[in-house]
């Protein structure tokens, strides 16, 4: 009987076929027998792959037919996603996908954060101060990042509206996987990390849902922008953005300097042409 690694195997390589357009929309996969020859498996396996591939949304088999390809793009399911980042084979720039990808993780955070605050009671919240704990120790950046997202579906569990776990688990599992694959270039939770999420746990014990969500929202928008500046430096797309504050810290200090060099009372050379009598 195939291994499920064996099965994941062949799985991976078929997804990297359609993902790269070998395998293109509404073709006829190979039989599972010259799969099987090819990929040096057993048809069971490729069988496997295949349904597997099938709840992913990129095949669909028909009696008789075979197995043929479906568009990923509108029929694939969030489980694609690690496959589809490392396939770097993006219609948008890699930087508008990035940025919409954690928009759409700043939405699902907040409403994480919304659903416990309004919905939480008694000890539900205590498997999240469980993870948060781990953060003040956890020094390993895919560590931290799998801690992150655990802390947030714990949020959503804590909530009891099990219909919006069973949701958010369809983009925690695929997100797991995203991270332990880019965590590392992109370094681990930011310093102040536990600090924000002890008081984020506060506000949402207390049940002040709003200033939970305003909270949590305000500090992902810094984390996101120092994130894409470092993603547009690993491209080689300009200089990583630095934050703003580290901006506005910068502009006045060239302030500074401007008016150190030109004492107050003093005028320009072209305002003394200016009023210069002939």
């Amino acid at each position: 009987m195939a291994t499920g690694g064996e099965v994941k195997r062949i799985a991976d390589i078929v997804l990297a076929r359609i993902i790269a357009g070998a395998y293109p929309t509404g073709l006829r996969l190979p039989a599972e027998v010259e799969l099987a020859d090819e990929l040096s498996c057993g048809r069971s396996t490729v069988r496997e792959a295949l349904q597997h591939l099938a709840t992913l949304g990129v095949v669909k088999s028909r009696r008789g037919s075979g197995a043929h390809v479906l568009d990923f793009r509108r029929d694939g399911t969030p489980a694609l996603l690690p496959a589809y980042l490392a396939s770097g084979r993006f219609e948008k720039p890699l930087l508008v996908v990035a940025k919409e990808l954690l928009r759409l993780r700043t939405l699902l955070a907040l409403e994480a954060v919304r659903l416990a605050a309004e919905h939480a009671t008694g000890d539900a919240l205590s498997e999240a101060k469980k993870i948060l704990g781990r953060a003040r120790v956890v020094r390993d950046p895919v560590e931290q990042a799998m801690d992150e997202l655990d802390l947030f579906r714990a949020l959503v569990c804590a909530s009891g509206i099990w219909p919006a776990v069973w949701l958010a688990n369809a983009y925690w599992a695929p997100m797991r996987e995203t991270h332990a694959l880019f965590a590392p270039a992109m370094g681990g939770s930011p310093k102040d990390y536990a600090e924000v999420m002890a008081h984020l746990l506060d506000l949402i014990e207390r049940g002040e849902a709003s200033s939970a969500v305003k909270h949590l929202e305000k500090w992902l928008a810094r984390v996101d922008e120092v994130l894409l500046g470092r993603l547009a430096g690993v491209l080689g797309e300009g200089e990583p953005s630095p934050p703003r504050r580290e901006v506005r810290q910068r502009a006045a200090q060239r302030e500074k300097r401007v008016t150190r060099a030109k004492p107050l009372g003093s005028r320009s050379h072209s305002a003394t042409r200016k009023d210069a009598k002939p």
